[in-house]
């Protein structure tokens, strides 16, 4: 009876440890696939943009609507389509005018998705006129924060500068910067890209 009992306890304990194995298993797959594998750059192949790896925390930015002060935004909560430029001249009209077809492109998902204008040395008031056909253009505020630190954010090699590269940059709903877009990208490859995010995405 004794031998019965015992050969009942190493079952239970074999069962126990079964369990916590399946549970924890995954854990730790995931934890060295992602720490010490090429995992994530393998993934960036399937992408049309550039992967920001690692991914480069911008903050939680407040934004500015040009035509309505009462809306008090900021990049947290939203994925949010980003370009930078000094001021906006053609090529910066040319990328707001793509942003919002890639966001009238979302449907039902263009509620998730910011169009975000990062201004170094252009007031709000200097370029509403301009503004005027694309309501919903959002605005860095630049008042309270270092511009210059905030740029090296953007900057993804030692050549390259954010305000002359004419990137489209992709920003999650934690305020990551993520994936970038060289000029003349396809939109459709924008489009592509972000739905595919946005299906995996539980936040924003």
């Amino acid at each position: 009876m004794s031998e019965d009992i015992k050969n009942i306890k190493k079952s239970n304990r074999l069962t126990i440890v079964m369990v916590v194995l399946m549970f924890v298993s995954p854990l730790i797959l995931s934890w060295y696939v992602f720490n010490y594998t090429d995992f994530i750059e393998m993934r960036g192949m399937s992408n049309k943009g550039d992967l920001v790896v690692p991914v480069r925390p911008v903050g939680d930015l407040a934004l500015i609507d040009p035509f309505n002060d009462q809306r008090k935004d900021s990049l947290y909560g939203e994925w949010n389509l980003v370009y930078i430029a000094d001021v906006c001249d053609q090529a910066c009209m040319d990328n707001i005018y793509l942003i919002r077809q890639i966001h009238a492109s979302m449907d039902k998902h263009s509620l998730r998705v910011q169009k975000v204008l990062l201004l170094t040395n252009q007031a709000r008031n200097e370029v509403k006129e301009k503004l005027i056909k694309f309501k919903g253009q959002q605005i860095i505020n630049t008042d309270l924060i270092n511009v210059d630190k905030l740029l090296l954010k953007f900057r993804l090699n030692d050549a390259d500068d954010p305000l002359k590269a004419e990137r489209i940059y992709i920003i999650d709903p934690l305020g990551n910067l993520m994936m970038s877009y060289s000029p003349g990208v396809n939109p459709r490859d924008i489009h592509n890209d972000l739905k595919k995010l946005l299906r995996g995405s539980r936040i924003g």
